[in-house]
């Protein structure tokens, strides 16, 4: 049987490639103005950037957690305690700046605030009663 040849390129024209580029630079929030003289500004880059550092550190702290589950030294689960309100800390602060910066809000977006803020709490609670010491009787 003779294979299938696959379809040929298509150029994009540059008109489309500008506009795509317009509105990619526009959905970042990076460039210049654009029809209606609006001026786009760089946060929409630093929140992309938070949430992809965000998604980058999850990977490697599920293995951190992963790795705590099959110890008993108190040293390592208390880090991994340490770990883990940090990084609830860390959501908690994007999410607010996302907030602040968009204006929006909603019962969802509460209760994920809520949700961050005590996980946090309880990670703070177990990394302080793992590390204390236990009274002589």
């Amino acid at each position: 049987m003779a294979a299938k040849q696959p379809p040929p390129l298509m150029k994009k024209h540059s008109q489309t490639d500008l506009v795509s580029r317009l509105k990619t630079r526009k959905i970042l929030g990076v460039g210049g103005e654009d029809d209606d003289g609006e001026v786009h500004r760089s946060k929409g880059l630093a929140v992309c950037f938070c949430c992809a550092l965000l998604r980058h550190c999850c990977h490697g702290i599920s293995l951190i957690m992963w790795n705590a589950l099959y110890t008993a030294e108190k040293v390592i689960i208390r880090w991994t305690l340490l770990t883990e309100a940090c990084y609830f800390g860390v959501q908690f602060l994007v999410v607010t700046a996302t907030l602040a910066e968009t204006g929006l809000m909603s019962l969802g977006i509460l209760l994920l605030l809520a949700s961050r803020l005590l996980f946090v709490i309880i990670s703070v609670y177990y990394y302080y009663q793992v590390g204390r010491r236990p009274k002589k009787v």
